[in-house]
């Protein structure tokens, strides 16, 4: 057992009290060939049923090396047997990495106290939240996804079907090629997208990926919003505003496809939000508002949109990432828009 498993399972165990008990690691023969996992622990419940954790450390984790260290894992944990379950374990573990390992139902834990461990027999459910970024990492500027041209990538990823070059991708959002290859690798790594080698992009997890953007893009926050009051019919808002100028109609009213109630809020975004309210007699207000009107964080909202009855709709990618952050029941439209979009994908992404 290496020095790092040793310290991290000694600190396990004087917080389990002595449930954990450390048993000496053996070796596994795997292909012909002997291999060993990093430690195997042995836990015991008080009915004296028991489980063997086959761990795996590693100074670091990227999500997209994810799916190769858990099948190494349960390979590792077939050879030791039934009662055998994986356990990963690192200095620390960035929250994208921890949602790769629980999809790939791997458990894990890093130093900072971010730990899921799920066992079956005997019943065993542990979860903590420890640190959000590394402590021990050098200082430097973050990954992120804010601002327009990071946005216009976001939204030419989700929108177009792959395979994608960092050429094309420059070509259709207007965004200089250097900060496409960094966005695409930093994207690569975090597990969002598949890029063959020096070659184009030829898969997006666009759903995960809007979800990503969302951390650092929101409707109210994004963009210039001037809340309004229409004291009559708010359903016709959308369409008025359409008639009124060039306009993107996105949120609850945007969401029809997978309704989850009757629309209360009308959200928009026009490039110049006084002057349509004025043109169509919404009423400024500072509470009780149900018309959003926004002065767009780039003109990448009037893309790709479509005119159904009327009325000029966002792009179903934008009405999403909009309502994921938005108040009210805008998380749960979200989710219900989403999936409607996973099960209709041939029929909106270009």
């Amino acid at each position: 057992m290496g020095e790092p498993v040793s310290r991290w399972m000694i600190q396990l165990s004087m917080r389990t009290t002595g449930i954990w008990r450390i048993v000496e690691q053996p070796s596994v023969e795997l292909d012909r060939r002997r291999y060993q996992p990093d430690a195997l622990v042995e836990v015991r419940g008080p009915d004296g049923k028991k489980s063997v954790l086959v761990i795996e450390y590693k100074n670091q984790l990227q999500p997209k090396d994810v799916s190769r260290v858990a099948e190494q894992l349960r390979t590792y944990a077939e050879a030791v047997g039934e009662r055998a379950a994986p356990l990963f374990i690192s200095p620390f573990i960035t929250q994208r990495t921890r949602e790769s390992l629980s999809e790939a139902d791997i458990s894990f834990a890093d130093k900072t106290g971010n730990v899921r461990i799920v066992l079956s027999r005997p019943g065993l459910f542990v979860q903590t939240q420890g640190a959000s970024s590394d402590p021990n990492r050098e200082s430097r500027s973050a990954k992120s996804l804010k601002g327009a041209k990071a946005g216009r990538l976001v939204r030419a990823l989700c929108d177009f079907r792959p395979p994608l070059g960092i050429r094309e991708l420059g070509e259709r959002t207007g965004v200089d090629a250097g900060y496409v290859s960094r966005v695409v690798s930093f994207l690569e790594t975090e597990a969002y997208l598949e890029r063959e080698p020096r070659g184009p992009i030829v898969s997006v997890s666009w759903r995960k990926l809007l979800e990503r953007w969302t951390k650092d893009f929101s409707f109210q926050k994004s963009n210039e919003i001037q809340a309004y009051l229409e004291p009559r019919d708010v359903a016709k808002v959308p369409e008025r505003i359409t008639a009124a100028a060039a306009a993107a109609v996105t949120g609850s009213a945007a969401a029809a496809v997978a309704p989850v109630a009757p629309t209360r809020m009308v959200m928009a975004y026009v490039a110049d939000p006084e002057a349509v309210a004025k043109k169509i007699g919404l009423r400024r207000t500072e509470s009780g508002a149900n018309v959003l009107l926004a002065k767009p964080f780039d003109s990448v909202v009037f893309e790709r949109t479509q005119e159904i009855g009327g009325v000029r709709y966002a792009a179903l990618t934008q009405v999403a990432a909009d309502l994921m952050r938005s108040p009210g029941r805008g998380p749960e439209e979200a989710e219900a828009l989403l999936d409607w979009m996973e099960n209709k994908e041939q029929s909106w992404r270009t």
